[in-house]
Parts: structure tokens; C-alpha cells; sequence
């Protein structure tokens, strides 16, 4: 019997697929393992999903000093929480300024007719500007952040902002109410303006963040199929939710979280979330947070400044290196340069928040 190089290949990968079970893979349709439906069937992505919790759930417990009970209690119950009049006016103006006059690099990505703009936030972009510098290191806001992500150490920060409308075809796949991976993992917007329905507010399903009984039936269910799921994303390990499948799993319509400028929201993005519908042409700016730490090391990390220093400089570099294979094909990059002015051309706003 011939043995096929496709077989030779897929046994040499074998230990590899294997090995990746206890990371933060997730895809359904590059990993032959984590996508197997015989596996599946027999619980492999459940086992995952449950390991991952509890692990998780002890490093909150480890860094539960770094949140108020009662703050707690609102993040773990509804899956994420709002804190209003966060920062002042006053800041916001300062740091809007900053931010339009930043001349350093900008990157943005297209998703359907949504374009994404943001800025890393290290120590070259933090260069002359004090005031983002100086909130960025706030102990209030970097403590809550990383209670949230069950992570010590600093989450990656970007000034973001969403432009909706922006292109025509297929609609923003985000605007889909979604699951961003099989474990906990904390997002966070900062918003620097006022946040209104047509501006496409930050969408999330109160409680599914929860892994109730319909929850892991439903992951079950959707596990044994994700490898052939069509829709671009599922298939990758970031399960989609549609009205019928929320209604499955006993959980309310989405809800738009419209707010202030200077108010913080943190969410844990294994609940199902999305962009809000928006007016073409609207758009959102936010101090925008990232933490996706390996779901099955139970040790809470390090919680030195100098690892951020690490996490971007490794993501400039991928970057980089997308750019110059992208230029090779004469095309774009996903995330690929603008000019700066491309992000800030945003004037003053009103903001009515006060002091806290």
C-alpha cells in the first residue's frame, strides 16, 4: 500500500494538532483534532469549554482584590460592567487633542462596510502625549481591566475608532451577535464621545457569559458542525448566535449600550456580543483594551509593565512582516498603514460628564 505525502504530512502534524489542546486554539477548520466530529460528539470541545472556566475562575480568585465585590458580582452576573463618568471632561478633551495630533503609525482593517482605525499604545505612541500616558497607567482603570481578563499582567490598549458605512457589499460580520473563543477573554471601551443608536453602540447579550445547561448543549450541538459551518467565522472558532440559537439557550435580545463620554465598559467576550447597527457614516472613538490569556495556565501572569513592552513589540514586528508579504502580492495587509489624519480628522464634541 502507497503511502500518500497528504498522510505523511497529516501524521507529522499529528503530535502538533494534539499539543494544541491545551492552548488558546480554537479553530474548528485548521485543527483536523479540535474539529473532528467523532471527538466532538464524545465531548472534546465541552471538556475544553469546562476546563477552561474553572481554570479561569481561579485566577479570578487570585486577583479578586483587584475589583469591588459588588463590581464583581455585576461582571460575572450580566457579563460585563459599566462604569459611568470614569474620566472627566476635561481629560477627554486633552487626550482628543493628543490624539489628533498623533503622526505615528495608524492601521486599519475593513470588515464588510465597517472600517476599524486604531493606534497601539506603546511607549512610541505615548510620546508626547502625558495625559493618555499618564490614564493608561491609572491604577483604577488597569486594576479593573485586569481582574477582568484574569490576568495580571497589562492587556494591550489602542485609541480605536469604528467608521461605519464605510465600503459597500458584504455587511460587517461583527454587527452578528458572536462568541469570541471557547474561554473568558476581556474586552474594554473607554469612550471619548457620546455613544447613540445610530452611532452603532457595543451590543451584548446580558448573561451569556453563563454556562448554563442550554449554553453547553447549544456549544455541543454547534461543535460536532463548526468544521463545515459556512459563514466564515464559526468554522474558526468564533461561534455566531442568531435570534433563533439566543432563544435556544433562553437568553434576552441583545441590548446596545449607549452612553456617555468618560464611560468604561469591560466585557468578558465569551458571552455573545457585536457592533450595534449604525447610521453610514457614523462613528465611535474609544480607548479600546484586548486581554486573551492562555486559558489553561492557571497561574495568574506577570504583572510588570515591561511584558506590554513585549506583547507590542512582537505585534509591530507581525505587522511588519504582513506588510512586506502583502507588497510582494501588490495588495494590502488586513491591518495595513493610513495616514494619521485618515483617523483624526474629528473635531471637538460636547461632553456633560463631570468629575469623578
Amino acid at each position: 500500500m502507497k503511502t500518500t505525502p497528504n498522510l505523511i504530512k497529516r501524521l507529522a502534524m499529528l503530535p502538533v494538532w494534539v499539543l494544541a489542546l491545551l492552548t488558546s486554539a480554537k479553530s474548528f477548520r485548521d485543527n483536523p483534532v479540535i474539529g473532528s466530529k467523532r471527538l466532538n460528539k464524545a465531548g472534546l470541545h465541552i471538556v475544553r469549554v469546562l476546563l477552561a472556566r474553572a481554570i479561569t475562575w481561579l485566577r479570578w480568585a487570585y486577583l479578586s482584590p483587584l475589583m469591588a465585590k459588588e463590581e464583581r458580582h455585576q461582571f460575572h452576573k450580566d457579563g460585563y460592567l459599566i462604569v459611568p463618568d470614569f474620566i472627566s471632561a476635561e481629560i477627554i478633551s486633552m487626550i482628543r487633542a493628543e490624539v489628533t495630533a498623533h503622526q505615528g503609525d495608524v492601521r486599519q482593517m475593513a470588515q464588510g462596510d465597517t472600517a476599524t482605525q486604531r493606534i497601539l499604545l506603546d511607549k512610541t505612541a505615548f510620546s508626547g502625549k502625558p495625559t493618555l500616558a499618564n490614564f493608561a497607567k491609572t491604577k483604577g482603570f488597569q486594576a479593573r481591566l485586569r481582574y477582568a481578563a484574569a490576568h495580571a499582567a497589562p492587556p494591550l490598549l489602542y485609541v480605536q475608532r469604528i467608521r461605519n458605512g464605510q465600503h459597500t457589499g458584504k455587511a460587517d460580520p461583527q454587527k452578528t451577535m458572536h462568541a469570541d473563543t471557547f474561554h473568558p477573554t476581556m474586552k474594554a471601551w473607554l469612550f471619548l464621545e457620546d455613544v447613540t443608536p445610530a452611532k452603532g453602540p457595543f451590543t451584548y447579550v446580558t448573561g451569556s457569559n453563563q454556562l448554563t445547561w442550554k449554553r453547553l448543549k447549544w456549544e455541543h450541538q454547534r461543535s460536532i458542525t463548526a468544521r463545515d459551518n459556512p459563514d466564515g467565522y464559526s468554522e474558526k472558532g468564533s461561534f455566531r448566535a442568531g435570534p433563533d440559537d439566543l432563544s435556544a439557550m433562553g437568553l434576552p435580545k441583545p441590548t446596545g449600550i449607549c452612553a456617555k463620554a468618560g464611560t468604561l465598559v469591560i466585557a468578558n467576550t465569551n458571552g455573545f456580543h457585536g457592533r450595534g447597527q449604525a447610521e453610514a457614516g457614523a462613528s465611535r472613538l474609544e480607548i479600546w483594551a484586548y486581554a486573551r490569556p492562555s486559558p489553561f495556565n492557571p497561574l495568574p501572569g506577570i504583572p510588570f509593565a515591561f511584558w506590554n513592552g513585549v506583547q507590542t513589540s512582537v505585534l509591530k514586528a507581525f505587522w511588519r512582516h504582513k506588510d512586506k508579504v502583502a507588497a510582494r502580492k501588490n495588495s494590502k495587509a488586513s491591518w495595513h498603514l493610513i495616514p494619521p489624519e485618515h483617523m483624526t480628522d474629528f473635531g471637538e464634541i460636547s461632553t456633560e460628564n463631570n468629575t469623578k
